[in-house]
């Protein structure tokens, strides 16, 4: 079997699980619950086959239906991670990313989008940051985006009383990453004493990405690639919206080249949200990017190491 449908079936599964999580958020929010048995399963029955016709848009990229886009909103760490796949520990001067900007980008990609499942608002470290209840709050306020997910390590608890208000909302969900190097006790109790939706996710290893040197690989390389990488993790960083972090935050660093064809500037003024609606639906029909060739992921060369290995430097 060819790598093309190699990657279409892996993709389609994706895609998939998201509509699994759309379709039951959707059912979730919609269904109350009555005494009457016979109620109860027509009702049930009714909104299931509302959400599917409701969602299968889902697969239709011109219906502007997406599964997930991520938002750096600080790239101040607790943590110094061997091997970052969003290369946090490379930024020697982290600081969180400028509030006003962050904020404009989030209208105009909710405005030239429909429907999105997640919103992962993550760093570094989110906790540490203070655009973080600003840039919920803003969340919060779109219909279109169905679940905000706040990524965080588990080594800072929220000691705000607006922030702790704001996080028991039901479309937040705190993703907590399980390191060994980190006790997850104290957060965990904190998250349950407040009633805040939250989900441990036990990883057991990580793939390696390589170091961040260009590789030179042909374009045939670059493609085969990226159609074995699950590039789905969509990063709008200072107003841009990439394929990947690597794409993002490399570009932000300077590790890779500044290539405009690999992302859209979703804060230029002389294009308009049209326009800006046809670019993403281009931008997501990629056949590589430039990230590539600065990454191992998806190749051979990627290796199982050992999770959130510390590095002093």
């Amino acid at each position: 079997m060819s790598n093309y449908f190699i990657y279409k079936i892996t993709y389609t599964l994706h895609k998939l699980g998201f509509y699994y999580y759309s379709v039951k958020y959707y059912i979730k929010d919609n269904y109350n619950k009555t005494s009457n048995p016979i109620i109860n399963i027509f009702g049930f029955i009714r909104i299931i086959i509302i959400a599917l016709f409701h969602e299968l848009k889902i697969f239709s990229s011109k219906s502007r239906f997406y599964e997930y886009t991520e938002i750096p909103i600080t790239t101040v760490c607790t943590l110094k991670c061997k091997a970052c796949s969003n290369l946090i520990p490379c930024y020697k001067n982290p600081k969180d990313v400028d509030l006003n900007m962050l904020l404009k980008s989030i209208d105009v990609f909710l405005e030239c989008i429909n429907n999105i499942v997640y919103m992962r608002v993550l760093g570094g470290e989110p906790f540490s940051s203070k655009n973080l209840f600003p840039v919920l709050q803003k969340l919060l306020q779109s219909s279109k985006i169905q679940r905000i997910e706040i990524v965080t390590n588990g080594t800072l608890i929220p000691k705000d009383d607006e922030l702790i208000e704001l996080l028991k909302n039901k479309r937040i969900i705190i993703s907590i990453s399980e390191y060994p190097q980190v006790d997850l006790s104290r957060l965990i109790l904190f998250l349950k004493n407040n009633n805040i939706n939250y989900r441990i996710d036990k990883i057991n290893f990580w793939m390696d990405y390589g170091d961040t040197t260009k590789k030179n690989k042909s374009y045939n390389e670059l493609k085969k690639q990226f159609r074995r990488c699950n590039h789905i993790c969509k990063s709008l960083l200072n107003g841009q919206l990439h394929l990947c972090p690597r794409s993002s935050h490399g570009t932000d660093l300077g590790i890779i080249t500044n290539n405009e064809d690999d992302y859209i500037n979703l804060l230029d003024k002389t294009i308009s949200i049209e326009e800006k609606k046809k670019l993403i639906i281009k931008l997501f029909k990629k056949k590589c990017i430039l990230a590539c060739d600065y990454c191992d992921f998806a190749t051979s060369k990627s290796k199982k190491i050992p999770v959130a290995e510390q590095v002093e430097n």
